[in-house]
């Protein structure tokens, strides 16, 4: 009797966290909100570990102004455009009901793929997981690292314009 009580305890302890984690997934088809931020069902998910331009933020390619976030987005809507995206978020929503989450579609890292083609940087205050793939990009002269760009970090753009981008 005390080894089937036990087991059941067990089940019971195996089982809590996997309806925790189903509570925090989103699964379904997703829209970008943003450069950095998609709509999956009626969740607003800001993609963990990235950060991409603002809407008006000004970038530069030689001496003429580049539409990077636009740039962003149309790559972010391409990724989301390859089937059903999944998202495990953390953290409590913001006064604008967003969550972080990390999302994949097709087996990919969305946040990994906008980083390695250049349309996002690595946003080490979150993560250090996407080193490697901005990395590829300066490699490659990808999107923001492509020869005579010149972006601010979109957190140092954000620094120096509070509310600039809302």
């Amino acid at each position: 009797m005390f080894l089937l009580r036990m087991a059941v305890i067990g089940l019971a302890m195996l089982a809590a966290p996997a309806m925790a984690q189903d509570a925090d997934t989103v699964t379904g088809p997703a829209r970008s909100v943003d450069a950095d931020i998609i709509m999956v069902n009626d969740q607003r998910v800001i993609l963990f570990g990235i950060d991409a331009p603002e809407r008006s933020q000004r970038c530069f390619v030689a001496d003429r102004i580049w539409a990077c976030w636009d740039a962003a987005k149309a790559t972010l809507d391409t990724i989301l455009s390859e089937g059903e995206v999944t998202c495990t978020l953390s953290g409590e929503p913001d006064p604008f009901n967003r969550r972080l989450g990390t999302c994949t579609v097709g087996g990919k890292d969305v946040g990994e793929e906008m980083v390695r083609a250049g349309m996002a940087m690595a946003y080490l205050e979150q993560s250090e997981d996407y080193v490697p793939a901005e990395a590829e990009a300066k490699t490659a002269q990808l999107g923001f690292w492509q020869p005579n760009a010149r972006i601010d970090a979109p957190w140092d753009w954000r620094r120096r314009n509070p509310g600039g981008f809302r």
